[in-house]
């Protein structure tokens, strides 16, 4: 009613106490080359910071100014200034910005500061933004490993016509891990895409040496040579053209483990983990394989001899029975 006598309603009471409290634009700071500036004009802070300040505030009106508190009654309470959804679910956002920390550290921290945290029935907390990009593109690289090496696996074994020496073959890439982990640390630098990348490219370089190896042991093999001739002169013959591939694609890899490649900066992991994977995995090949080759061999022969014995055991059998 008061409102009606002096000629207000509730929208011209609301931008007039907005443009007291937030500020209405005036003029334009006009600079030459730029974009403007606009200067807004409102109350100072000691005027506007309490509830009697707010009551104090002058409503222009037709009868002239007359304060807020003629026209309204001001009380503190809590309400929310702005509605956030989700899949038609309403949320809180939560939001978080890091300059220097790695990622996964970040949210190893966020995972033990909200550890034990009690929600209200029908609440629930989920992680958004990079983290779950980040989760979401690491899920797919771990099946785009497993695919790769499931693939692998059956393109060497009709080469080879075996199942054994492909697996002898892949023995290679756990070895890798070793020398990629390694490099990360070393280095400085952290577990993320790009170094799941270089995983993925790893094992595809690393198995090349392992199958220089198994295919001058068969070659040797099927002229006639023992087992054990056959793994020396494949150790001692393919020993240099194994370094001159490995060194080679090290020291290609180096400017972008180095960030000296223009644009690649972010690629850095990936070259790490290649450099690290194929140092470790080079010399541990020449080492482990002929070694895990023999064992394989080893145990097929005697599966072998077991057969036969069993085969022969049944066909005395069958020649004993009137």
């Amino acid at each position: 009613e008061k409102a009606k006598i002096y000629g207000l309603g509730p929208g011209v009471i609301s931008r007039e106490l907005t443009s007291a409290i937030k500020g209405g634009p005036a003029s334009v700071l006009r600079v030459p080359g730029e974009d403007g500036y606009t200067i807004r004009v409102r109350y100072p802070a000691w005027a506007r910071d309490s509830l009697p300040d707010l009551g104090a505030i002058y409503v222009p009106s037709r009868l002239g100014p007359v304060p807020l508190a003629e026209l309204a009654s001001v009380k503190r309470s809590h309400t929310r200034t702005k509605f956030t959804r989700q899949d038609l679910q309403p949320t809180v956002d939560v939001y978080g910005y890091r300059a220097t920390t790695s990622i996964t550290h970040l949210q190893a921290r966020i995972e033990k500061a909200l550890e034990g945290l009690a929600l209200p029935p029908g609440y629930r907390i989920n992680h958004e933004g990079e983290v779950k990009n980040m989760e979401e593109a690491g899920g797919r690289l771990k099946k785009a490993l497993g695919l790769a090496v499931i693939l692998l696996f059956f393109s060497l074994a009709p080469t080879f016509r075996s199942w054994i020496n492909p697996v002898t073959i892949m023995i290679a890439i756990p070895l890798s891990v070793i020398g990629a982990a390694w490099g990360l640390v070393l280095v400085g630098r952290h577990a993320c895409m790009p170094a799941n990348m270089g995983m993925i490219l790893l094992a595809g370089i690393v198995v090349n040496n392992s199958i220089l190896l198994i295919d001058f042991i068969e070659q040797a093999r099927a002229r006639g040579a023992e087992l054990k001739d056959a793994i020396e002169q494949a150790v001692k013959v393919r020993t240099r053209p194994i370094l001159m591939t490995a060194f080679g694609t090290i020291v290609g890899m180096i400017p972008i483990a180095a960030q000296r490649a223009l644009g690649l900066e972010r690629l850095s992991p990936l070259a790490v983990v290649a450099i690290g994977g194929l140092l470790v995995a080079t010399f541990l090949t020449l080492i482990y394989i002929p070694i895990f080759y023999d064992l394989f061999d080893g145990a097929r022969q005697k599966g072998i001899d077991w057969l036969k014995r069993r085969r022969a055991h049944a066909q005395g059998i069958k020649t004993q029975t009137p």
